[in-house]
């Protein structure tokens, strides 16, 4: 077998690409159930935007501070912060977790492609030569399978070899 074929990893294209279509399909129903239970927590716990959180002894220390110590306070914490709009925990984690979903699913498309490749390729491998025994293109009585180093299956072609051995 020559090289260039080796490097096609789209062997039996549309096995492989239902295998990689089934993974991401998980993919997207996992983003759909986190996004669903962001929206239910966001809905029913954090029904108002998240503000800082601090204990009651400094918010007390801030009340009591006198009117130019309070618009200094409100100048350093809008410098720093977005104090204009408070931000709910739906709205912070949507964005990443779609994003990271993304990522996953480009991840398993790819891992999908390689792992595929090492299943599909033996059985593309055993079908061509059983059609080629069939067609008579090999001699049953020097038929025998082999696949590469590392590809899944190996099991299956050693007792389909001790099978042809027991018929001869």
């Amino acid at each position: 077998m020559n090289k260039k074929f080796r490097w096609r990893y789209f062997i039996d294209k549309p096995f492989q690409l239902r295998f990689i279509y089934r993974f991401s399909v998980l993919i997207i129903i996992s983003l759909a159930v986190a996004i669903l239970a962001l929206g239910v927590v966001n809905n029913f716990r954090y029904n108002k935007g998240l503000y800082f959180m601090t204990d009651s002894k400094k918010l007390q220390a801030l009340y009591n501070e006198s009117d130019t110590d309070k618009a200094k306070d409100t100048v350093i914490l809008n410098k720093y912060f977005n104090m204009g709009k408070p931000e709910n925990i739906f709205e912070i984690y949507l964005k990443p977790l779609v994003g990271m979903s993304i990522i996953f699913i480009l991840v398993i498309a790819l891992f999908g492609l390689f792992i595929s490749h090492k299943m599909a390729g033996p059985v593309y491998r055993i079908k061509r030569t059983l059609d080629e025994a069939a067609s008579g293109k090999i001699d049953i009585k020097t038929l025998r399978f082999r696949l590469r180093k590392g590809d899944e299956l190996q099991d299956l072609v050693e007792s389909l070899n001790k099978f042809i051995e027991s018929k001869k």
